[in-house]
């Protein structure tokens, strides 16, 4: 049987992060230019040099014959990591993004250029642009910059106390440049871009759906016919491993990561009059659309019959399928938001994006106990919210009167005419009683619940772990538990990641954090990349303190301990 050193569950953006981290040996896109500088000397050139020890009087080739002259710090095919991708969606990377983002007709992101999946520089998506001549694909976000208020401002401002105001913008017109938001063809192209760069194309997806996760001794497995070849690795019978069982057969894997968003199916609320979650021809959720608007009201639009659709949700995509319905035929849109419309640039207030942003993060990690920082993550997100800009969108098809917005409302209850082939509806506000309706869209989201999420039934039999809030309590490698190298990236390790899990911020952030415990378990099998031109001879405890110590990763001053022995 063949198993592989790692296999990841999930070709998104999440996927893609720590599939292109794994392969990048100098990464900067989370370091400072100090901090990447003296990471990356130290791994190309760091056992190469004699470094003298005057308390010793010795010096660090005194233990070994010569110094190590291949370090051009590229790993050899030999240490080249064994690499699997799965996803429901496709056979190629980012499939479900692309397609929604298509279906939605949504021509560019949310999040600012400094958002990204690639490693290797924070700034990586901004050099793209540049480098491709694409910058009229940038979208400026207008009030977000170059509103903070100026030394001299509050100086004018100074309150009887003598002190000086603090209030103003969070974002600084020095950072102008970061606050665009690239076209969805450019970032896609600028994901294909990172995929072929580190050589983690298409080939490296296929496209199964997980149905079982297991983690067992290896003896466990030497019955079972998976169709595999025998595995090169020479283990024990006693060493765990993962068994990944899908539709279309049975993978084995050192290491596994969880990449997979929510992890659940779309939520519709239970409203009286719905039979059942599925799609129905009168309505569906909004990621289970198929063409939009349906068949049903697309004939009615072909006969210039008067349409009419209900969408239910108070976040951005409620709003972008409203205005793509209104763009493509549909007479009058009803839009209910249990809610009032929250107006914000990113899914997380400013305060958590801009350059106070650390204060934020320490908070979230000082926190002393889940719970709070749950709290501090709902408080973060807040619920759905849109745009200024799609504020605008919605606020001309609301004055041209294709439109009509309800807020602080629910649906309460719907009958279906199969006669007409219409709905009639109620609400919880008297005055927003709706006329027939052709077709409900329900932009609700998605329920975050680890417990619910099928394929880790076994798992949490196995290895159960504590939740909160639906949210599983990793440790905070992003890990299952110690003993269970099951790492998740995402929103589901929203407790240990912040407010940005969901979004490519918390995407790149979990990746640097999980490639760095992936080697680590790696390196415990014998599996883990052969630097310096695939050699491992000579490496020991010293060597790995003082890559930590260059990295910033672990503690640094623990890195230093055993120094005097070099």
């Amino acid at each position: 049987m063949h198993i592989h050193d790692v296999l990841i569950i999930g070709a998104g953006p999440c996927g893609l992060a720590v599939a292109a981290r794994l392969h990048e040996h100098t990464p900067s896109a989370t370091f400072t230019d100090d901090e990447h500088q003296r990471y990356h000397w130290i791994r190309k050139h760091g056992r190469r040099m004699n470094i003298k020890n005057y308390r010793t009087n010795t010096d660090s080739f005194s233990k070994n014959a010569s110094p190590d002259k291949s370090g051009h710090g590229e790993p050899s095919k030999e240490g080249k990591l064994d690499m699997l991708v799965l996803d429901a969606d496709g056979a190629a990377w980012m499939t479900k993004w692309n397609r929604l983002f298509k279906k939605f007709g949504i021509q560019n992101l949310r999040s600012p250029m400094f958002f990204h999946v690639d490693p290797a520089d924070r700034d990586a998506l901004l050099g793209y642009t540049y480098e491709k001549d694409r910058e009229k694909e940038l979208q400026a976000l207008p009030g977000c910059v170059g509103k903070e208020v100026s030394k001299h401002r509050k100086k004018k401002k100074r309150n009887g106390n003598g002190m000086i105001s603090q209030t103003g913008a969070d974002v600084g017109e020095r950072d102008r440049k970061d606050y665009f938001t690239p076209s969805s063809s450019l970032f896609t192209a600028h994901c294909e871009e990172v995929a072929r760069r580190y050589g983690i194309g298409s080939g490296l997806v296929q496209q199964e759906r997980v149905q079982n996760i297991e983690y067992s001794n290896l003896e466990c497995y030497q019955g079972s016919d998976d169709g595999s070849v025998m595995s090169e690795h020479s283990l024990s019978e006693d060493q765990k491993v993962f068994r990944v069982t899908t539709d279309k057969g049975i993978h084995l894997s050192h290491v596994v990561v969880l990449a997979v968003g929510p992890g659940n199916a779309p939520l519709i609320p239970p409203i009286h009059g719905l039979t059942s979650a599925a799609p129905h021809e009168g309505y569906c959720h909004a990621l289970q659309l198929g063409s939009f608007p349906p068949p049903n009201m697309a004939l009615k639009i072909e006969r210039r019959a008067a349409t009419s659709m209900l969408i239910v949700g108070g976040g951005l995509t409620s709003v972008q399928l409203a205005d793509l319905a209104i763009r493509r035929g549909v007479s009058k849109v009803w839009l209910l938001m249990r809610g009032d419309v929250k107006v914000k640039y990113f899914d997380i207030e400013l305060d958590w994006v801009g350059k106070f942003r650390n204060v934020n993060q320490a908070s979230f990690w000082s926190a002393d106990t889940d719970q709070e920082r749950l709290d501090m993550f709902l408080q973060a997100r807040n619920g759905g919210s849109i745009t200024p800009r799609y504020r605008k969108i919605l606020d001309a098809h609301i004055a041209s009167g294709k439109v009509s917005l309800h807020t602080n409302t629910t649906l309460k209850s719907v009958s279906w005419s199969h006669d007409l082939r219409m709905w009639t509806s109620t609400t919880t506000t008297p005055e927003s009683d709706l006329p027939s309706i052709d077709f409900i869209v329900f932009s609700t989201g998605m329920q975050t619940n680890i417990n619910a999420v099928p394929f880790l039934n076994t798992i949490q039999q196995q290895y159960p772990i504590d939740c909160v809030g639906g949210f599983p309590c990793l440790n905070n490698d992003l890990m299952w538990s110690d003993d269970v190298p099951l790492f998740i990236n995402g929103r589901l390790a929203g407790l240990r990641l912040g407010p940005g899990a969901p979004n490519l911020v918390g995407a790149r952030a979990g990746a640097e954090r999980i490639a760095w415990n992936v080697e680590d378990v790696l390196q415990k099998l014998g599996r883990a990349r052969k630097e310096n031109g695939g050699s491992d001879k000579g490496r020991d405890e010293a060597d790995d303190n003082l890559l930590d110590y260059a990295a910033g990763r672990k503690n640094r001053f623990g890195s230093l301990v055993d120094i005097d022995s070099n």
